[in-house]
Parts: structure tokens; C-alpha cells; sequence
């Protein structure tokens, strides 16, 4: 395309105000700052370099900055043009040679000036940031929302890319706009950049549709066809049946469109274009005065007939010879543009009423026209009439040969008008005469695939009638045949009857070749061959040849870091470009592409999308996240998703419901197929990763003895990272999706499940008696607390996938264990203060108080255990394992630290790994052997400081087979439960297993498929929370035996504990039960104390 920044191309002031009769003012816009920095609504997509201009960019540049203003109007004059006016002749020459001379000072002098502007750092004005934000935004959405309604088919897609290319064209406007106000010169040539890389990728648009999306045009006999066929019908029919020539066909439309709403943008901006005047610029004024006076150079021409500079080899005076020179420029631009009326017509408001028909040789329609622009003609009877006395074609034969010689004869011998040749050569497809005036790759292609769709048109219609040369001669006989001789200008070939063998030796083999002229052609300008080396030229060029492969390696190259540790790399506008492109070209060729191309297609596009979506995550434009990963594979948009969910963790909420809902409505919520990813594999995975065990989550290990390390810091820090996965399942799902409360169902579900698993994990790295809250249990129950208040109908409506009602019980069942454990804190926080206060200056209030936490602590715990009846988490047995025909093992995974009472960490080295692992295998016990028992511990590869503790054994029945008796954990939960409550037989004594995650699985015989085994990780759980509890119990009445009779309670409680009914002291270990007594003893005694017994009563 042609730069902006000149006011037509390479054209001048100068020219300008001679053709259009208005020149742009260098004063300032009204209203415009002059040194104020302002931002372009693109600027977030600022390219990183900026191409040099070309030279006559700069001279224009100058000519609007040093040339001074006369008039503003459209009917203002300026000196040089009243010097044409004059009747002296020397006057308008010595104006023409002032300018002439005056062209190389202005480009010197633009140079210095360009060199001489500094930069001016200057504060921006308020509001214009959150403005750029804003239209950046909006601009995303553009996008976005046209590509939503294509996937959900409310869109076609030749649709979409009609709307991709308007939203491009508009934002191409929008930044060329803002670069007509004053700027700093980088900035400038940055948002013409911006706005030259979007107007590229609205022609890729274009293009796209024109060749993929534009409806194929078919064949019907209406009235527009004549019989007998003229030669317009039969070139219209050829292109419509020939693949090559439609394609050809294609590609010139797409061409011509491009320039010819460039010349609409003209016209809207600026309010002129290419031939929008009415001066008489094909007049010769000054030619005709010159042969009046005789005041001509001997070369001038002697008439004024329209043949005389040809016939007497002379030329027009050479303000004509400009004149007209211009005149032709933009007929050459309207015929670029495809507007063929419009081109005649400015010939004869010009005053050269005989160019308009030698231009228009095959009528208004053109030498080859759709079948559909055909087809909604009207009959040519005139044509048809011609034709049938003439010979067919023959008139097509002859205006094509005459523009050829024409083309020849006025590039040989009047390199001054090129322009004119160049009319000429693109009615005959003369490639070499409009390659010199091609300064722009679109240019340069129009003509030489313009001249290919002739050629192969006219070939097939003289190949079908071939016409007998009369009178033919082995040389020229002087009617249009030049003297001079050479390759094109002798020899039979160039007889109008040969035709179009004059053009066919400029005709390239296949697009390939026609590309690699295009890049390499001698007469090519340098600024195409540049041109060619630009991203949307490669692609463009890759699209014509339909060369899929080497287009996604492009992309992949420009958008795809070649390190998957660094970043994306390309340009953000061509990674968003991309990532549309794949995904067009994903559905516009999945019936017509072969099987290589489309899966090359899925993975090189997953990658760019892969690109898209980081950098849109970047920009915190996480409401398009779903929509761009409903495009990946399903693994990918999995895991790429919960990438970005466990990133955006410890943000607002706000921006964690952006990407919620932004999932929940694009992706499906389960998978239904195999070709995306479901919200429901997201939340899993998003669960998984919270709970993996990460390199340096731990706390230090220290060898050293006297060093100790405490575990509060630790146990809150990874609780608390763990209970905030869950709040991704506690969002409600957004109005506009349907079955919304079954969702939400489901999600909620799903949380509960997780919950309690997590309640579980909490619950062993919570039994020490510490002040310290445990934030990641009170965590959880926040998240569900909302949730949990709505109607539960839908929720317990759900089929027994989730076990709903047992997870129900469960939850209820840690929320009354973990408000006991908040209760027990923070008696003992108030204690532990108390203790620091010498007794007899601690105040009434204080010991009031503490007694009343300890009483609500103790009434709390007592309540968790006489109304459960000592079956807290017990009678809930998961049904999953009904669903294993086979069930023959049992498997506790558990990954866990080290550490001693003290709370010091010991690094797992092999020996201790060893002791471990016999001492586990000690526990088992006879029951051990016959089950098969089998235990493997080893040091973790995701963290040194943690060990990896397998436990496997056969099931039987009561234990993996069957129906739960005890509700224990079975040999498993026997084994864990030593292990964490730091009781190993021949192991190093009071060494505890701090669990970080732990999970149980049924597996059949042949380990294939597994499920959760919930009873063992209850049973644990019971095994250490209920005696934990007990004796937190017996704690609190130690502190209120001082205060009241407690005696009645203990007896209670020890009949409590030692009922068979319950059989709660199969919980217990022996250090547990050895502490049991010693505390009920303690009770016993200060109760006494209390009400002033013998303490040999208490003996007896």
C-alpha cells in the first residue's frame, strides 16, 4: 500500500496542487497540541523497529513543511499555475525550470530538518491512559465476539473474514488518524507502522476470501447469453470452468479491491482522489502556442491530432508532456483499481475524448469478466453483431494487438511517459512496459497476474478460431511495424493475427515462478522487492499458492518462542493475527485439505494459539481466555488453563470470576467429546496441582540439634495454599448459562469432596497442641459456607458419582471437629498470656475468662463426642469400591517430612529411609505377612526434604472387601497412625510423619484400574483426632478442676472410652493411653483438692 504519509504516493505538492488545485496546510490541526504526547488506540501493539522511508516520502515531507500556504479553497491558483494563463510562454518555462531547479534544495533541506527535530518528553494529560486501556479492550472484543458467533455457527465464516477485514480497515483508519496530529517523529513513524501492518493484515483478510470464502460462481443460461456466443461469453465461461484462470481471477479482484477503497479512504479523508478534477489537463495549451509562435524546439510536434507524436516521432512541450502525464498517472491508478468507467470518463472530462475508447476496447466490462458481473449484463447484441461480420474476436484481436504496438511504440520512444505506456500495456498484458510504474507490491502483482489471466483467456479464445493472416510478409511493411527492428518490433509474431504470442514469453509457468520474478525481476522496483520480504506478503504469497505448510512454519516462527522457557517473541499484532488465521483456516478447509496439512494445522495451531493465549493472559484480558482455549487440543487447553488458574491464585476475586466465567461459558462443563477440553478436567487438575508437592515448599532442614525450627509458619503458609483451589468450585456460574443450579450442583459437590480430603490432610498436621490456629481448615469452611446455605435439593438430587449424603455427614462432621480445635486454641493461647503474669497480679476478669473458654472448649469437645457416640466419621463408607468386581489390593501413597518433637526437620537420607521403612513394615505384624505387606520408602524427586511412603497389601473381608467392621483404617490405617503419632517400634523415639498429602486406592488384580478408598483415610483420622481430642478433653478439666468438682464428668468419660459399645480405646496408643491415665489421675486429684477430700480417700 501507499504510505499516508505522503498526500498521494510519490506525488509532490507541487503535482498535487497542479491536478487536484489544493495543497494541505503545514499550520497545525485547530485543536491540536503541538508538543503533547497522545497515544494511538493500537499503541499496546507498538512494533519494535521502524523501516526506513523512502526518499520521496521525505521530499513531500518537505515540500508540506517549508512550502508556504497561498489558498485554501479549491478554486485557488497559485503563481506557476497563472503562468500557463499567460500568453508568454518564457514565463511558464522559466516557472517549470525555477521548480526544477528548487527540488534538490527542498530535499537537502527536508534532510536537515528531519535530523534537526528532537524528541520532547512531555507528561501525558490525565485520563488519556485509562482511554488507550479502554479502546484496547474494545479492540480485543472486535475480535473476540465475531469469532464466538462463528464457533457457535451464528456466523458463516466467509462472514467472519468480511468482518476481520472491515475491523482491521477501521483500526488502520483509526491509528492513521491519530498520526495526522503532531507527534514526536518516532512516535509518528511508529503509528504508521502499526497502521501499515494492520492495513496488510486487512488485505490477508481480503484475500482469504476472496479465494476461500467468496461462494463459486455457477453456470445458467439467462439473459444475458447470446447464441451465438460473443467473446465476452466465452472468456466469462473459460474463467468460470478453468481452476488456474478463476484463481487468477480471484486474485485480480482482490487486488483491485484493495486500491480501490484506498481510493475511497482518499476520498473520505481528504476529500479528493485520483481524478476527482475538472482542469483540462489533456489539452495541449502550451503545445498549440508553441507551434502558433514557432517558439518550439525542433523536436516538437508539428500537429495536434492525438497520432502525432507517434507518426513524427516528436513530443508535446514538456509542460503538456507533465500535464498529461499526470492525467494518465491516475487513469493507470483507476484502471488499477478496477474502474473502468471511471478512467474513460476522466479522459473525456480531461479533453481527450478519443483515449477513453482505446482503453475500453472490449466495452465497459473488461477483457476478462466474471461469469457473474457477465451474467447480470445485459445482451450484447452490437458485440455479437460485430462479430458475426468480422470474424470471432477479431475485434478483441486487433484493439489488443493496436495497444501492444501502442504500449511498445511509446515506451521506446518516449520514456517520459511511462505512465501512458503503462495504460496501454495493461489492456494487452504488456508486463515490461507497467512494471517501471509499479512502485508497490500490490501494483506489481496486479499487473503481472492481471497480464496472466488475459493471456490465458485470449489463447483459449484464438486457440478455437484461429485467424488466417492475408497478404503476410516475412517482414514489416511500415503500417505499425517500427524501423528500428530489434526482438519486439519485427518478425511475423508481432502481426495482429499472431496474437498474443507477443505476451506470451512474458508469462510465468505457475504462481511459483510468477513469486519468484516478482521478488528477483530485473524490472522490478527495489521498493517491491522489499516488499516481499514483509510478514502479510509471505502469507499472501503462501495463500495464492496454497502452500499451507510453508504458511504455518512462518507463523510458528514469528509467533512461537524456539525456547519454551522464554516468552512469546513476535509481534503481539501478528501472534493475535495468527491465532485467528489457525483457527479460520481449521474450519475453512476441513473438507478440502488433505490429512498432512490438518493435523500440521492442529499442532502448529495450537502452539500459536498456545502464543495468543499468554500474551492475552499478560494483559489481563482473562475474559477471552475460554474462548481461544475452547480452540486446543483437549491436554492442552487442560493444562494451559490450569496454568493460568493457579497463577491468578492470590488475586481479587473479581479477577478469579473473570477467568471462572470465562471457562464455564466457552468450554463445556464435561467432555463429550475427544476435540476439547471440559471445565470439569480444568477444576480436577486445578485441585491436582494445588495438591502437589512443590521443589522448596518446605521449610529448610536443619542438622544441626541446637537448632530448631517451628512448624506454625509451615503448617499455615501450606494450608493455606491448599484451601485456596477450592474457592475456583464456589463461584456460582454466570446467568447466561444454561442449567445454571445444576452446575452449580455440581460444583459444589465437588467441593465437598475435595474438602473433606483436604479436612483429612489438615487434621494430622493439626494434632499439636499449639496457640496457632490452622488457617487452611477455617479457609475451607469460609469458601462453603455460601454455597452451603442454599437450598440443598438440587445438590442431593445428584446421582451417587459424588456420594453426596456421605460427604454431607463428613463436612458436618469436620465442622464441629475444627470449631472444637478453635475453641481448645484459644483457651490455650488465653493460658499460655495468663502464665506469663505472676499469679497475684493477674486480674479476676483474666481468670474469669479463661475459665469460661475453657468451660464452652470442653462443652464443645464433650458435645462432638456423647452425641456422635464415639462414631464420629465412622458408618460413612464409599460406594465406589461396589464398581471393582475384583478387588484385591490395597494402596496408601503418602508423601510427608520428618520431624522431631522439638519440631526440628531431618533430612531423609538413605539409611533413615531404610529404618523407616523396616520399622513401618514392623507394624504390621503377623496380620502383615499373611496380607502380603509391602512398603516402600523412599526420598522424594519433587522435594528433598520429604519422603515418598507406599503401603500395599491384599484386602479382605471387613478390610477392602465387603462391608467396614471396624471403623479403624484396617491394617493401613494402623501402620499411618503409629507413624504420625510418633510411636514406630524400633525407630528413633518421639520421630513423627507429618503428612503433606496422602491418598488410598482400591486396585483390581491387575492394577489397571483403581478408586478412592475413603474408610482408610477415615479410620487414620479417627485413629488420631479422637484420642487427641479425649485428651485435650481431660487437658481442659485439669485447668477447671482447680475451679469446680469434676469428678462426676471424668467417671463418665472413662466409661466412655472403655464401653465395648464404642471401643474407642482401640484408638489409642500406648504413650496415649499412659497420658489418658495421668491426666484423669490429675483431674482426680485437684478435684479433691477442690472440695477439700483426703487424698487418702483417693488411694482407697
Amino acid at each position: 500500500m501507499e504510505d499516508d504519509g505522503s498526500v498521494d504516493g510519490v506525488l509532490g505538492s507541487r503535482e498535487q496542487f497542479r491536478r487536484y488545485r489544493k495543497r494541505r496546510s503545514s499550520l497545525p490541526a485547530r485543536g491540536s497540541g503541538g508538543g503533547v504526547e497522545s497515544q494511538s488506540p493500537l499503541d499496546f501493539m507498538s512494533p519494535p523497529s521502524v523501516p526506513k522511508e523512502a526518499s520521496h516520502e521525505r521530499y513531500d515531507s518537505a515540500i508540506e513543511d517549508e512550502t508556504p500556504v497561498v489558498s485554501q479553497g479549491k478554486g485557488a491558483a497559485r503563481e506557476k499555475w497563472s503562468a500557463l494563463k499567460f500568453d508568454n510562454a518564457a514565463a511558464a518555462a522559466a516557472a517549470w525550470d525555477s521548480d526544477r531547479r528548487g527540488r534538490d534544495e527542498l530535499e537537502t533541506k527536508a534532510a536537515a530538518l528531519q535530523s534537526s527535530k528532537a524528541l520532547v518528553t512531555v507528561k501525558p494529560e490525565p485520563g488519556i491512559v485509562e482511554d488507550v486501556s479502554r479502546r484496547a479492550e474494545e479492540t480485543y472484543a472486535r475480535f473476540a465476539l465475531p469469532l464466538y458467533a462463528a464457533l457457535r455457527e451464528e456466523l458463516v465464516f466467509p462472514e467472519l473474514m468480511c468482518q476481520f477485514e472491515v475491523t482491521c480497515h477501521e483500526l488502520a483508519e483509526s491509528v492513521r488518524d491519530e498520526a495526522m496530529e503532531r507527534h514526536r517523529l518516532t512516535e509518528e513513524r511508529l503509528m504508521r507502522q502499526t497502521a501499515q501492518m494492520l492495513q496488510g493484515e486487512a488485505g490477508t483478510w481480503s484475500l482469504l476470501w476472496h479465494l476461500y470464502g467468496k461462494e463459486t460462481e455457477e453456470m445458467s443460461y439467462d439473459e444475458a447469453m447470446v447464441f451465438p456466443p460473443t467473446s465476452q461469453q466465452e472468456a466469462a465461461l473459460f474463467i468460470l470452468a478453468n481452476p488456474l484462470a478463476q484463481k487468477c481471477l480471484r486474485i485480480v479482484q482482490w487486488l483491485e479491491g484493495l486500491a480501490s477503497k484506498e481510493l475511497d479512504y482518499q476520498k473520505k479523508r481528504k476529500g479528493w482522489y485520483a481524478g476527482s478534477y475538472v482542469q483540462k489537463l489533456g489539452v495541449w495549451h502550451q503545445t498549440q502556442q508553441a507551434i502558433r509562435k514557432r517558439t518550439g524546439r525542433a523536436t516538437l510536434v508539428k500537429h495536434l491530432d492525438p497520432d502525432a507524436p507517434s507518426r513524427e516521432r516528436a513530443h508535446l512541450h514538456p509542460e503538456d508532456q507533465e500535464l498529461q502525464e499526470d492525467l494518465l498517472e491516475d487513469v493507470w491508478k483507476l484502471l488499477r483499481a478496477g474502474r473502468l468507467a471511471e478512467a474513460r470518463e476522466l479522459c473525456r472530462r480531461a479533453g481527450q475524448t478519443w483515449r477513453a475508447p482505446s482503453i475500453g476496447g472490449c466495452g465497459e466490462l473488461g477483457p476478462s469478466p466474471s461469469f457473474d458481473i457477465f451474467r447480470n449484463s445485459k445482451k450484447d447484441r452490437v458485440r455479437q453483431a460485430m462479430e458475426l461480420e468480422s470474424g470471432f474476436a477479431n475485434q478483441r484481436r486487433l484493439w489488443k494487438w493496436a495497444s501492444f504496438r501502442a504500449s511498445e511504440e511509446i515506451g521506446e520512444n518516449a520514456p517520459e511517459a511511462r505512465h501512458e505506456a503503462a495504460v496501454y500495456a495493461a489492456q494487452c498484458g504488456n508486463v515490461r512496459r507497467m512494471l517501471p510504474v509499479c512502485f508497490d507490491w500490490e501494483s506489481a502483482c496486479w499487473a503481472m497476474i492481471r497480464s496472466w489471466l488475459d493471456t490465458l483467456v485470449d489463447s483459449e479464445l484464438f486457440a478455437q478460431h484461429t485467424l488466417k493472416p492475408r497478404n503476410q510478409t516475412a517482414k514489416g511493411n511500415g503500417q505499425g511495424v517500427s524501423e528500428k527492428g530489434g526482438d519486439s518490433s519485427m518478425g511475423a509474431v508481432e502481426r495482429p493475427h499472431s496474437w498474443p504470442q507477443p505476451v506470451l514469453e512474458q508469462q510465468p509457468q505457475d504462481l511459483v515462478a510468477l513469486f519468484q520474478n516478482l521478488h528477483s525481476g530485473d524490472l522490478v522496483h527495489e521498493s517491491v522487492h522489499r516488499s516481499c520480504k514483509e510478514q502479510q506478503r509471505l502469507l499472501q504469497m503462501d495463500l495464492m499458492i496454497g502452500d499451507f505448510s510453508h504458511l504455518l512454519d512462518l507463523l510458528k516462527q514469528w509467533t512461537v518462542p524456539h525456547d519454551s522457557t522464554a516468552g512469546p517473541h513476535g509481534h503481539p499484532q501478528m501472534v493475535r493475527f495468527g491465532a485467528h488465521l489457525v483457527i479460520v483456516l481449521r474450519n475453512i478447509l476441513i473438507e478440502t485439505a488433505d490429512k498432512i496439512i490438518m493435523e500440521k494445522l492442529q499442532l502448529v495451531g495450537d502452539l500459536i494459539l498456545n502464543a495468543y493465549l499468554i500474551f492475552l493472559f499478560t494483559e489481563h484480558q482473562e475474559e477471552y481466555l475460554g474462548l481461544y482455549a475452547s480452540q486446543l487440543a483437549p491436554h492442552l487447553c487442560v493444562e494451559l488453563y490450569a496454568n493460568f488458574m493457579d497463577l491468578r491464585q492470590n488475586d481479587n476475586l473479581a479477577v478469579k470470576y473473570k477467568i471462572f466465567c470465562s471457562a464455564i461459558e466457552f468450554l463445556p462443563f464435561f467432555s463429550d467429546d475427544t476435540h476439547t477440553g471440559c471445565v470439569s478436567d480444568i477444576l480436577d487438575r486445578v485441585l491436582i496441582k494445588s495438591r502437589e508437592v512443590k521443589a522448596g515448599f518446605q521449610q529448610p532442614v536443619k542438622e544441626e540439634r541446637d537448632q530448631e525450627v517451628t512448624i506454625e509458619p509451615h503448617q499455615l503458609f501450606q494450608s493455606s495454599l491448599k484451601a485456596q483451589a477450592v474457592q475456583w468450585l464456589c463461584f456460582s456460574p454466570p446467568p447466561s448459562v444454561a442449567d445454571g443450579e445444576l452446575l452449580q450442583a455440581e460444583l459444589v459437590a465437588r467441593a465437598l469432596e475435595h474438602c473433606n480430603l483436604l479436612f483429612r490432610e489438615f487434621a494430622l498436621i493439626s494434632l499439636w497442641r499449639t496457640p496457632t490456629v490452622p488457617a487452611g481448615p477455617h479457609n475451607l469452611l469460609s469458601h462453603l459456607a455460601g454455597p452451603l446455605k442454599q437450598p440443598t435439593d438440587v445438590l442431593l438430587s445428584l446421582d451417587d458419582a459424588h456420594n453426596v449424603k456421605d460427604n454431607l455427614q463428613e463436612f458436618e462432621d469436620w465442622k464441629t471437629y475444627y470449631e472444637c480445635d478453635a475453641l481448645y486454641r484459644s483457651w490455650l493461647k488465653m493460658e499460655q498470656e495468663n502464665a506469663e503474669v505472676p499469679p497475684e497480679l493477674l486480674s479476676i476478669e483474666e481468670k474469669q475468662r479463661a475459665i469460661s473458654a475453657a468451660q464452652e472448649a470442653l462443652d464443645q469437645g464433650s458435645a462432638l463426642l456423647y452425641e456422635s457416640n464415639g462414631f464420629w466419621l465412622a458408618g460413612m463408607v464409599s460406594s465406589d469400591a461396589n464398581e471393582l468386581t475384583d478387588v484385591e489390593w490395597l494402596e496408601v501413597h503418602v508423601t510427608a517430612v520428618l520431624m522431631s518433637d522439638t519440631g526440628a526437620y531431618l533430612a531423609p537420607e538413605a539409611t533413615l529411609c531404610t529404618a523407616l521403612s523396616s520399622s513401618l513394615y514392623e507394624c504390621g505384624g503377623d496380620s502383615g505377612v499373611q496380607r502380603q505387606l509391602t512398603v516402600d520408602v523412599q526420598k522424594s524427586t519433587k522435594d528433598g526434604s520429604c519422603v515418598d511412603v507406599q503401603l500395599r497389601c491384599v484386602s479382605i473381608e471387613g478390610d477392602g472387601v465387603g462391608t467396614v467392621i471396624a471403623h479403624d483404617g484396617g491394617l493401613l490405617g494402623s501402620i499411618l497412625a503409629l507413624a504420625a503419632k510418633g510411636e514406630l517400634p524400633h525407630f528413633q523415639a518421639g520421630l513423627i510423619l507429618e503428612v503433606v498429602t496422602m491418598d488410598a486406592w482400591y486396585w483390581d488384580n491387575s492394577f489397571v484400574k483403581r478408586l478412592p478408598a475413603v474408610y482408610i483415610l477415615q479410620g487414620l483420622c479417627r485413629r488420631c483426632c479422637l484420642p487427641e481430642l479425649i485428651l485435650r478433653c481431660l487437658q481442659l478439666r485439669v485447668f477447671l478442676a482447680a475451679y469446680e468438682d469434676r469428678l462426676e464428668e471424668d467417671h463418665k468419660l472413662i466409661d466412655f472410652v472403655s464401653s465395648r459399645e464404642t471401643a474407642l480405646y482401640g484408638l489409642f496408643s500406648q504413650r496415649q493411653l499412659q497420658e489418658f491415665l495421668l491426666l484423669q489421675a490429675e483431674v482426680t486429684i485437684r478435684s479433691m483438692e477442690f472440695t477439700g477430700d483426703d487424698y487418702s480417700v483417693m488411694q482407697q
